[in-house]
Order: structure tokens, then C-alpha cells, then sequence
């Protein structure tokens, strides 16, 4: 307890404890507005889909691990009132919690330098912003940020005459290019106005309000409705399967700007909606609520799925991929590797070298996962998939190295859907934000190689009954394609 002003021993503390409990707990608004598009869905399979998210979210609250294993790279904001000072070095504070909290709460670490792409080992630098406010005391918001939705965020200067038409055209084309990759049904925050770096920092901001709460200005209010009825109208649906619901809520903030431009910015942040606050008012600290309730976590939404899946053993066969087809469910028992960015990038570097693989690839079926450490009494963190358009360059190669099917979330180029049916292959989708889930299924882990890429190290899993759905199957099909097509 402060007397005063928090000092920056309070606030490392409080950025430790805001940062697992964003991780492992949804904001109960957005588990409602998750709730209330299940019961509005008129899809069975967007139901189901919903039913996973909804029985992950419960199972990261009573298992301790996190809602997704990508716990983000953490966006911290500051808002300091006219009474308030703090002694010490904010930045540092800020940075030691994360630290802290990050290995505390068995959260991974995400964070890399931009150019030698060296993990950080901490999950650290935070991005701070500070601000002053008028309200007495200081609040701080972090918001973990993962990056299968972060990198289907844009900018764009439009010129005046484009107007609210062509503000609402380029925040709904984004939305529709982003597709599965960004995990929806989420949230789509929209920043206009002020100057490049203001309209993005707009954006970003808006996923901090909570969802179903409408800007008090009654112009934005509309747009925002506008905006929610045009993207849910696309019929991406629940990981981009089809669907009532892509987006549970739009936020859009706005800022004046140049009589001779019109910046709009767009920022979007998954199902798991991950946030959390604290106020410090007089002398205490007060937490924003969470949903913290732990619900029974039981089989039913992997019942559900199992009973309408075809079984699949791996090591996978060439028979068994070319009865499959897009649109399958299948449950998944066997051994897989594991493989991000870095561990394709390495392994088409010693191909291209004639130099040994590590592992040998043929007949082997690749996941891309990057999973969360594996807290006391768990074989693995949170494992969910990974956004699978970063494999793309290497896919091609890798699959000419004999292996025959890859697995992650999104969709995948024109070039690599060829060569998977080039190669008799398949590519399968799981349920992405779905980390807690999907670790039930895994049954042992241990790393193979690459031990120092951390999260993107290679290993093997043995899992069993893991659900996924064939999206690109040996025959060229495109099961994406066929939901946008339908």
C-alpha cells in the first residue's frame, strides 16, 4: 500500500500481476460477447468453433496456463493525473514486471531484435506510452499483444474526399483480406485522424475499451455500428470457417487532423481479447475485473469435435492423405515435429548446403507452434497454432524434403497451395487462441534441435486425438475458398 504516490517498486509489482492476469483471464465483456455469438450463430460448426474458444478460456483459468501460448509483445499505457509523481525510473519499473511476470506466470517469451532476430529472453522491452490525464492518480492498461492478428494491422493516408465511405471500404477490405489469420470473431479497433503515428496509436488504443461500449459521440457510434454490420456480413465466421460472427465489436477513436489529409488506421486483436488494468486512487491499488470464475473444464466442445473426426495416425501416410478432402475433420494420434520462422529458415539453409538435417523429414508431418513453457505438472505450456503465411518461402522447399503434411492456422499462398497438391501433401488448420485447449492433446514433448531459438526450437510431440480440419487437401482444394465462394 502507497502513501501518496506509487513508488516504482509498486508499479514492477503491479505490471507483474496485470501481466499474468491478462494472460490468463478473459475480460468478462468479452467472454459475454463470446457467449452472446454463440447462442445468435446459426452455424453448427461456427458453434462449435465457439464452444472451443469458450472451453479453452475456462480450462487456461483453472490450469494456470495461458489462453494462448503467443502472450504478446506487451503495450503498456500510462495516464498520470496532476497529483501524481512517482520516484524512480518508470521505464525500468515498467520492464522489471514484465520480466518478472513474464516467468512467473510461465508466459513466453515472444520478443526478438528486429535485425539479428535474438530473442530477448524476457519478453521485454514493453512498448510504454504516457500520457497525462485529468482524472486524479494513475492508471496503467497492458495489453499483450499477439502477432497473428498484430500483423494484420494497416495504415493508409487517405485524401479528404474519400470521406466516411472510404474510411468504412479500406477498415472492411482489411478485415476481409485478414480472413482467418487474425483468429476471429475479435475486435476491430479503427483510429482517424491526427498524423500517421497518432491514427495508429488511436487504433491501438480503441482495443482497450470494452467491447459492446459505444464512443459517446454519436457520429463515431454509427460508424461503429455501420462498420460491425458490414464486417459480420462477410461471413468469415469463427477462424474463418464460416459464420455469423467475425467481429464482436468495433472501437474507433478519432483525432482532429490536416485540413489536406485523412489518416485511418486499423488494428486488430483476436477472440482472445486479452487486457487488464489498475487504477491507483489516494493511496491503494484497484484491479479491473477479470473473469476470474473457473468453470468446470470438461470434454464436451472436444467431444463435439472428436465424434464428427476421422481418425488420422501419424506417421502419415500417402494413402491416407489422398482420401482426405477440404472441409474434413480429422482427430490426430501420433508423433509430429514442431516448426516456426527460425527453425524453417535453418533447416532450408543446411538443405541448400547439402549440409545433415537434424531430424529426417521424410514422411513427416510439421506443426507450427511456438508453445509457452510447460508450467509444474504439464508436459507442454499452451500450444496453439501459429499463423502459417510466414512458412510460405519455405514450404515449397521443405515439402521436396519429403514431408507430407504441415499444420497451423490461415491461409497460404496460391504458390504453396500448388505445391502441396504438387507434392501429394495436405495442409490442415487447428483451432488458433486456442492454446490451453489444444495442450490436453499432447501428451510428451521434448526438443530435437535448435534448443537456443527458445519458443522456435524443434520439437516432437506425441498427441493424441488433436483436432484439426483439412484446409488445402492433395487435390488442390481450398476449403478457405470454398467458404468465401458459398
Amino acid at each position: 500500500m502507497s502513501s501518496g504516490n506509487p513508488s516504482a517498486r509498486e508499479i514492477e509489482e503491479q505490471i507483474a500481476l496485470l501481466v499474468q492476469q491478462a494472460n490468463r483471464y478473459l475480460p468478462v465483456d468479452v467472454r459475454e460477447a463470446l457467449e452472446e455469438a454463440r447462442h445468435r450463430e446459426t452455424r453448427e460448426g461456427a458453434r462449435l468453433i465457439l464452444d472451443i474458444v469458450l472451453e479453452n478460456a475456462s480450462m487456461a483459468a483453472q490450469s494456470g496456463l495461458p489462453i494462448c501460448q503467443d502472450t504478446g509483445i506487451d503495450v503498456v499505457f500510462v495516464e498520470m493525473g496532476p497529483d501524481c509523481t512517482m520516484g524512480g525510473d518508470m521505464a525500468q519499473a515498467i520492464n522489471a514486471g514484465i520480466a518478472r511476470g513474464t516467468h512467473q506466470g510461465f508466459l513466453r517469451n515472444s520478443v526478438c531484435d528486429p535485425v539479428t532476430r535474438q530473442n530477448t529472453g524476457n519478453n521485454t522491452p514493453a512498448v510504454i506510452h504516457v500520457s497525462p490525464s485529468r482524472e486524479p492518480g494513475m492508471r496503467i492498461s497492458i495489453l499483450p499483444k499477439g502477432c497473428g492478428s498484430e500483423n494484420m494491422s494497416a495504415l493508409k493516408m487517405l485524401p479528404p474526399s474519400a470521406g466516411l465511405q472510404g474510411v468504412q471500404d479500406f477498415v472492411v477490405e482489411r478485415v476481409r483480406s485478414a480472413g482467418p489469420n487474425p483468429c476471429p470473431p475479435g475486435i476491430v479497433g479503427v483510429g482517424v485522424g491526427g498524423t500517421m503515428e497518432q491514427a495508429a496509436l488511436l487504433s491501438k488504443k480503441a482495443l482497450l475499451r470494452p467491447v459492446g461500449i459505444r464512443s459517446q459521440r454519436q457520429d463515431l457510434a454509427e460508424l461503429e455500428q455501420a462498420l460491425l454490420s458490414r464486417i459480420n456480413s462477410l461471413g468469415t465466421g469463427p477462424q474463418g470457417l464460416g459464420g455469423d460472427t467475425t467481429c464482436l465489436s468495433v472501437a474507433v477513436e478519432a483525432f482532429p487532423c490536416h485540413i489536406a489529409s485523412l489518416p485511418v488506421a486499423v488494428n486488430i486483436q483476436c477472440h482472445a481479447a486479452r487486457r487488464a488494468e489498475a487504477r491507483f486512487t489516494g493511496n491503494e491499488w484497484v484491479t479491473g475485473d477479470v473473469d476470474s470464475v473457473v468453470r468446470p473444464a470438461g470434454a464436451e466442445a472436444l467431444s463435439s469435435i472428436l465424434s464428427i473426426a476421422r481418425p488420422l495416425e501419424l506417421p502419415i501416410r500417402k494413402g491416407d492423405i489422398a482420401s482426405l478432402k477440404a472441409g474434413d475433420w480429422v482427430k490426430i494420434s501420433g508423433k509430429m515435429l514442431t516448426g516456426r520462422d527460425q527453425t524453417h529458415r535453418r533447416l532450408c539453409s543446411l538443405i541448400d548446403q547439402g549440409l545433415p538435417l537434424p531430424v529426417d523429414l521424410r514422411g513427416q508431418f510439421i506443426y507450427y507452434v511456438g508453445p509457452s513453457p510447460a508450467p509444474p505438472g504439464h508436459v507442454i505450456g499452451s500450444a496453439g497454432p501459429t499463423t502459417s503465411y510466414r512458412m510460405d518461402a519455405y514450404t515449397p522447399k521443405i515439402l521436396s524434403s519429403g514431408v507430407l503434411g504441415v499444420m497451423g492456422k490461415g491461409k497460404r499462398s496460391p504458390e504453396v497451395v500448388k505445391a502441396i497438391a504438387g507434392h501429394g501433401a495436405v495442409y490442415l488448420a487447428t483451432i488458433g487462441g486456442a492454446g490451453a485447449f489444444l495442450s490436453a492433446c499432447i501428451k510428451d514433448a521434448r526438443i530435437l534441435a535448435f534448443d537456443d531459438l527458445g519458443p522456435e526450437a524443434l520439437y516432437e510431440l506425441e498427441v493424441q486425438d488433436f483436432p484439426a480440419i483439412v484446409i488445402n487437401d492433395s487435390k488442390g482444394r481450398d476449403y478457405y475458398q470454398e467458404i468465401a465462394g458459398s
